[in-house]
């Protein structure tokens, strides 16, 4: 599943940050397949983000943030019974669902503060992580330090898009009343 480039880095140059940006955001453009699996993630994504910037007063509770670790959980599994995973994909999905795992009982149970539990549970940390996920082990981009640095790249970048929609949208009229 590793590129050619990556494999043979004496005869082709590696990629860079951009380059595998690119790659991830592409990726359901390039590879259609991938969006039985993505697609509830960005809608899920897009619809709570829009949510909460609507209703800018309302904050994340904890059944959402227990909800939220669960999509972690679930598309995890979803791709471990529908793909065939190299050692490096399967790494990645175990992580991203024992990572729910913890996260969700972490909430469940309350068992850190409520301001760590909402970050964390988030749906920008959530749903852009699931993303990544899905798309690194549904298609041949290598787990490496430049793929890590684009993926990270990405959560942000996402992040302060969405926080900038929000801050645009305008709020709902239950909010104005405040």
């Amino acid at each position: 599943m590793h590129s050619t480039n990556e494999l043979l880095p004496g005869i082709f140059p590696p990629y860079t940050v951009e380059e595998r940006l690119i790659q991830l955001l592409n990726a359901p453009v390039e590879q259609p397949e991938l969006l039985t699996t993505l697609l509830p993630i960005i809608i899920g994504f897009i619809v709570i983000e829009l949510y909460f910037g609507k209703h800018k007063t309302e904050e994340l509770g904890w059944n959402t943030s227990v909800g939220n670790a669960i999509i972690w959980v679930t598309t995890g599994l979803s791709v471990l019974i529908t793909e065939d995973l190299g050692q490096g994909e399967q790494f990645l999905i175990y992580s991203l669902i024992l990572l729910g795992v913890f996260v969700g009982y972490m909430n469940f149970f309350h068992k850190w503060s409520s301001e760590i539990a909402f970050t964390v549970s988030s749906a920008g940390i959530i749903y852009s992580f699931a993303y990544i996920a899905v798309v690194i082990a549904k298609t041949d981009i290598p787990v490496n330090e430049t793929v890590l640095k684009a993926s990270l790249v990405f959560i942000v970048g996402v992040n302060i898009f969405f926080k900038i929609v929000k801050w645009l949208e305008p709020p709902s009229r239950d909010d104005l009343r405040f």
